[in-house]
C-alpha cells in the first residue's frame, strides 16, 4: 500500500514519502513539496482546484508520455550507451527512484519530442491557452517547452497588435508616454485589457479572472510584479479591472502594493481614482504595501 503523505505544488501530483525526499533534493525551481497532513496553510482553495484539474494521471501523460508509449519499458541515452528504464517499484532502493526521477523531471527524458515539429510559437500557444483557461493545456506548454515560457508576454505573439513605437532614442520611457490613462489606445481606464503591450501571462489572467489559472502560472515562478509597457502591475490591472477578490488573491501572493505605473500611481492610488474604497480588507492590505 502507497501512503501518500505529500505533494509537489506546482507539479500537481501527490507522492509517497520516499519519492518525496527526492523531490526536495532537486530544489524549489523543480518540485515545491509539501506535507498534505502539515502545511495546511498552504491548501488554500484555489490550490485544491489546480490539483483538482491536474493529478497524477494526467500529469505523468506528459512527464511519462514515452514510457507509457511503449508500455511500460523504455530506451533513454546515457551518453553513447541506451539504458532500459522501468518505473520504480516499493521495493526499488532510494538511488534507482532518484535516477529515474531525475530523468523524468529534471532532464525531460520521457517526454514525447513531437511538440518540437509543431511550427506555431510557444509564446502563442500559451497565451492563447491561457486566454482559454485551459489549465491543462497551460500546465503541458510549460512542461513541454525546453525554454522557460512562463513569463511570456503579449509582444512575443504572433499577429499581436503593438500599438506603441518604441523609441530607443529616448532611452527610459517618459510617464507621458507610458502613463495608462494617457494612452489613446485604452479609452476606458476600467478595461486594462484594451493595452496589452508588454503584458505577461498573468496580466491576461488577472484581466479575465481566472484565479486558478494565476495559481499555476505562481507556482511555476511567474513574475507577479512584472509591468507592462504601461508600468502596470498584474495588481494594478486587478484594480483597475474592479476585481478586488482577485486583488487581495495578489497581494497575498507577493504582489507590492507602492510600484508606481507610468503615471506614477501605486495601486492605493489608483484604486482611490476610481472610487471610494469600499472593501475595508483591500484599503488595509494596499495601505500596507506602501
Amino acid at each position: 500500500m502507497i501512503y501518500v503523505q505529500n505533494a509537489s505544488l506546482n507539479l500537481g501530483i501527490l507522492m509517497c514519502i520516499e519519492c518525496s525526499g527526492v523531490h526536495r533534493n532537486l530544489g524549489v525551481h523543480i518540485s515545491k513539496v509539501r506535507s498534505i497532513n502539515l502545511d495546511v496553510k498552504v491548501w488554500e482553495p484555489s490550490v485544491m482546484e489546480l490539483f483538482q484539474n491536474l493529478g497524477n494521471t494526467y500529469c505523468n501523460s506528459i512527464w511519462e508520455n514515452l514510457l507509457q508509449t511503449n508500455r511500460w519499458l523504455y530506451g533513454i541515452k546515457d551518453g553513447s550507451n541506451t539504458i532500459a528504464v522501468n518505473k520504480p517499484s516499493l521495493r526499488d532502493a532510494f538511488q534507482q527512484r532518484e535516477k529515474y526521477i531525475i530523468a523524468k523531471y529534471v532532464e525531460k527524458r520521457l517526454i514525447s519530442q513531437q511538440e518540437t515539429t509543431i511550427s506555431t510559437p510557444y509564446a502563442t500557444r500559451i497565451w492563447e491557452a491561457v486566454k482559454s483557461n485551459n489549465i491543462r493545456e497551460v500546465y503541458r506548454l510549460i512542461a513541454t517547452s525546453n525554454t522557460n515560457i512562463i513569463n511570456t508576454t503579449y509582444d512575443e505573439v504572433a499577429g499581436a497588435d503593438l500599438f506603441h513605437e518604441h523609441d530607443s532614442s529616448r532611452g527610459s520611457k517618459s510617464a507621458e508616454r507610458t502613463d495608462p490613462l494617457s494612452c489613446k489606445k485604452m479609452k476606458d481606464p476600467s478595461k486594462p485589457e484594451s493595452c496589452l503591450q508588454g503584458c505577461t501571462l498573468l496580466h491576461l489572467a488577472c484581466n479575465l479572472g481566472y484565479q486558478v489559472m494565476l495559481e499555476l502560472l505562481l507556482q511555476f515562478g511567474a513574475d507577479i510584479n512584472r509591468s507592462d509597457y504601461h508600468g502596470r502591475t498584474p495588481l494594478h490591472h486587478c484594480i483597475f479591472s474592479g476585481n478586488n477578490k482577485l486583488a487581495k488573491y495578489m497581494i497575498r501572493r507577493g504582489a507590492v502594493a507602492s510600484i508606481k505605473d507610468g503615471g506614477g500611481q501605486g495601486a492605493l492610488e489608483r484604486a482611490m481614482e476610481m472610487g471610494a474604497i469600499t472593501d475595508d480588507e483591500l484599503l488595509i492590505l494596499l495601505s500596507e504595501g506602501k
